[in-house]
């Protein structure tokens, strides 16, 4: 498969057969996946179902998105909105659809995830991997987080990014956003990659610091949409979230 001489680089050709990536594949058309470029997410894709061949759709809608608490088969835990996107569940009714997307008390294993290998790490932490049995129990309403960090300066952090910071509180580890008020947290780890890691260390929390949660209060911004998203779905009910920089690694051929 080369580059056609002339057109947009995005656009590839096979004889006379032309091909889009599938973030410039139209909404609403029945597509068949042609070619990932990028390895990782082909065996990504490929352990959920989706190989060269496969027919999707690309869905055009507004997603919101709230963090989600989930039972694992450790204990319970919470998935900020963009992590609960690229956790695929393949519940029991026979639908696969992200984490953020189930129902109360619905069941299922985790299929696979559409993620890098730091989100595969910091579910592993939190006691999540594939094939783990999960309950959806709810969604939770976005919250700010008030803490006093080093016992000297107050600090606010999101639902989302008190998801990430893993620590110890009374030998026993967990999320900062399951943390009691009035007790020493230590900071062990962030959960997150460079992006949200530079946003969290710059409010001073990292590895080794001391957190005292004072209280959770009703955050002013009440939703949180992913921003542009490419949504497909497959025959078989698969419904998958991507990043643009993924979907510019797949191409695709409207039918």
């Amino acid at each position: 498969m080369q580059p056609c001489q002339g057109l947009n680089p995005k656009i590839v050709t096979n004889g006379d057969i032309m091909y889009t990536t599938l973030s410039d594949a139209p909404f609403g058309k029945s597509l068949i996946l042609k070619k990932i470029d990028d390895q990782a997410l082909a065996l990504q894709l490929k352990r959920m179902g989706l190989f060269e061949g496969s027919e999707i759709t690309r869905i055009d809608e507004e997603v919101l998105i709230q963090p989600v608490r989930i039972k694992g088969p450790e204990k319970e835990v919470i998935l900020g909105g963009r992590m609960g996107t690229k956790v695929i569940v393949h519940l029991d009714n026979g639908r696969k659809v992200p984490a953020a997307e189930m129902k109360p008390g619905e069941t299922g294993h985790i299929e696979g995830l559409t993620c890098g290998s730091q989100l595969c790490r910091s579910l592993e932490v939190m006691g999540l991997k594939e094939n783990d049995e999960i309950t959806f129990l709810r969604k939770l309403p976005p919250m700010q987080y008030v803490a006093v960090i080093e016992k000297n300066k107050r600090i606010s952090l999101s639902e989302g990014m008190a998801a990430k910071i893993w620590g110890k509180m009374n030998d026993k580890m967990l999320q900062f956003c399951s943390a009691r008020a009035g007790e020493n947290f230590y900071v062990q780890e962030l959960l997150c990659g460079q992006n949200a890691k530079k946003m969290i260390t710059s409010l001073g929390v990292k590895p080794g610091t001391v957190l005292i949660l004072e209280g959770v209060e009703q955050a002013q911004s009440l939703f949180m949409y992913i921003h542009d998203p490419i949504i497909i779905t497959s025959k078989d009910g698969l419904r998958l979230f991507l990043q643009q920089d993924q979907g510019k690694e797949i191409f695709v051929r409207e039918i």
